[in-house]
């Protein structure tokens, strides 16, 4: 047909829909599991019978940035957690796992008080050495996400 109105042909390398990565559906549960199904950040494990409340599967290196749907690129975080971890309120430190804290994360008081609690402190860690977060996925985080500077800097 694109022959007879005068159009060449155009090679197609399949569709953009097949050239996309598709997320492990099992990311998340591996990474849960991992984790003992608690947040590594403050600890938090509330259920409602089998089914974890608050609790997800954050990439350190996001998967919009090719960060893979691995164990060692997911942490076990609470919401709140995993949301001021993807805006860059705190980076984990390779090899001591200890978290630190922006000098831009601000509220009241308490609020503040609450969450610059974990300033310093390491990381809840995977049930298993091969889990542990990878350096170079924290590597990225600290350097594309984190909002310098840290706390204390």
């Amino acid at each position: 047909m694109l022959a007879e109105v005068g159009l060449a042909q155009v090679e197609v390398m399949g569709n953009a829909r097949d050239q996309q990565r598709r997320r492990d559906p099992a990311f998340r549960t591996k990474v849960l599991m991992a984790y003992q199904y608690r947040c590594a950040v403050c600890g938090h494990d509330l259920r409602m019978g089998q089914q974890s409340i608050g609790l997800e599967a954050a990439h350190i290196k996001w998967f919009q940035a090719n960060g893979p749907d691995e164990v060692p690129n997911g942490i076990a975080m609470c919401s709140l957690h995993h949301k001021v971890f993807d805006l860059g309120a705190f980076k984990i430190l390779p090899g001591t796992y200890q978290m630190v804290f922006s000098q831009h994360l601000n509220g009241s008081e308490s609020a503040s008080h609450r969450m610059l609690a974990y300033h310093g402190a390491g990381l809840v860690l995977p049930q298993a050495k091969e889990y542990l977060p990878h350096p170079a996925n924290l590597d990225w985080h600290a350097r594309q996400v984190f909002k310098n500077p840290a706390r204390g800097d």
